[in-house]
């Protein structure tokens, strides 16, 4: 077998794991910060969060 694609599968793998990791993180200690940002304001909080975690997603 090629170890090429070998490395590759488990580098691919890797990080896939950590940057979903990574995401789950900030989207769960994101939200403390937002609700203080907005004032209070729990729907434009969770909405904005959700909105990062997608471009976060789409930038890595």
């Amino acid at each position: 077998m090629n170890y090429f694609i070998l490395t590759y599968t488990v580098y691919l793998a890797a990080s896939i794991a950590l940057t979903i990791w990574v995401a789950r993180v900030l989207f769960n200690n994101g939200r403390i910060f937002l609700v203080d940002i907005f004032h209070g304001n729990n729907a434009l909080a969770d909405a904005v969060n959700r909105l990062l975690i997608v471009g976060f997603y789409l930038v890595i």
